[in-house]
């Protein structure tokens, strides 16, 4: 009895944490993401926006990480993506941004060190999709590189 009492405890505590490692990003379910075929930059007006060379680099592997998920860059308002892009780098804080789309409302909080990707149906304002990640800002180029493809790793979710 007491071998199958701890084959159940250890089971649940290793379950609990392959499902918190393996849900990293948020995604609304009923999104078709094959109809979005081309974005464009977004930014939240409520953010407390610093930028510095590492964002840089950062939006520059955002844009070819895109680009490899057959997602074309448009400086439109025919976009079918909107795209919003935040980072918390040299501060101590934890930054909260919050997002003004359509009728709803998304408040995160951002790290040090880290960042965060909002997708938004351009025609709903909705937002679809949303990850963080960790970057160094003291990286080399191509683990800033490394860093963004594993955030969007997996855009666009599979279907289940």
């Amino acid at each position: 009895m007491k071998k199958l009492h701890l084959f159940f405890v250890t089971s649940f505590i290793i379950c609990g944490t392959a499902v918190a490692q393996d849900t990293p990003f948020r995604i609304d379910p009923s999104t078709d993401f094959s109809k979005f075929k081309t974005y464009r930059w977004d930014e939240s007006k409520n953010t407390e926006r610093v930028t510095n060379q590492v964002d840089a680099q950062v939006a520059d592997a955002l844009e070819s990480e895109l680009a490899r998920k057959d997602l074309r860059k448009a400086d439109s308002d025919a976009a079918n993506l909107l795209i919003c892009y935040h980072s918390n780098f040299g501060t101590k804080e934890i930054k909260r941004y919050t997002m003004y789309q359509g009728e709803s409302t998304y408040a995160w909080k951002i790290k040090t060190g880290e960042v965060a990707i909002d997708m938004f149906d351009a025609s709903t304002k909705k937002l679809v999709w949303h990850n963080t990640g960790d970057i160094n800002p003291k990286a080399r180029p191509q683990d800033i590189t490394k860093a963004v493809t594993k955030l969007l790793k997996d855009y666009p979710p599979k279907k289940k």
